[in-house]
């Protein structure tokens, strides 16, 4: 299933060149996604997705029980990061998912068109993912 976010904002956004982790590794595009938690649509969808994911999880990964602790990338941004460091002041009042991937993601405008101009998408801006 696809989901496509209501406005959210972009933070640590490598989207247009991939980066290596600090701790060393291959490089990756990646974004962190600040959802706003009055965003319910986005957040049902989200929460709807991980539920199909754990339950398809039950059968194929997990031996047919469920574990007792089911790790997440849906962070509450008031809270803390599993690292157990808070989250930046930029984060309060959203829910918070880092997205990563080897190849670049298609950016694209309100009309679906190549966004060409890598100013037109920074950590900050707001978007649709």
């Amino acid at each position: 299933m696809a989901i496509t976010t209501g406005k959210v904002r972009l933070s640590y956004c490598h989207v247009w060149q991939p980066q290596a982790p600090q701790a060393g590794g291959e490089p990756k595009y990646s974004v962190t996604i600040l959802i706003p938690k009055n965003d319910v649509n986005t957040l049902n969808a989200i929460y709807a997705e991980m539920e199909q994911v754990k339950q398809a999880g039950i059968t194929s990964s997990w031996g047919g029980t469920l574990p007792p602790i089911v790790k997440i990338p849906l962070y509450d941004g008031d809270g803390v990061r599993p690292s157990g460091e808070p989250f930046g002041p930029e984060c309060k009042g959203h829910m918070v998912i880092t997205a990563s991937s080897k190849t670049q993601p298609q950016i694209v405008d309100i009309n679906v068109q190549p966004i060409l101009n890598q100013a037109d998408v920074y950590s900050g801006c707001y978007g649709r993912v």
